[in-house]
């Protein structure tokens, strides 16, 4: 039998039988165990919402500091850095930093 190869399932077997035999004790583990998945559940929703909306928001910021940078390059008459910027992000970074954005 595993359980009696590694004294982590053997615990966790002794407390299984344990658990078993008594009807009440065995509906507070199903509940708890019940608490702890909803709970791990929420947590894990929680972070995807987060990671979504973090998305959205760099995205939407990344798009506002690309157009914002290619309005000064035309306003300044500067088509060939425009076209360098849209091939080239080390000089894109540049552009970034030159005007502050």
């Amino acid at each position: 039998m595993i359980a009696d190869k590694d004294p982590y399932i053997q615990s966790a077997y002794r407390q299984l039988q344990f658990i078993s035999q008594d009807k009440q004790k065995q509906l507070e583990y199903e509940a708890r165990e019940k608490a702890i998945l909803d709970y791990n559940q929420s947590i894990f929703e929680a972070e995807q919402r987060g990671m979504e909306r973090g998305m959205e928001h760099g995205i939407k910021c990344g798009m506002e500091r690309i157009c914002k940078l290619q309005d000064l390059l035309l306003q300044h008459n500067r088509f060939d850095d425009l076209a360098r910027s849209s091939k080239d992000a080390d000089y894109r970074q540049l552009l970034f930093e030159e005007f502050g954005i």
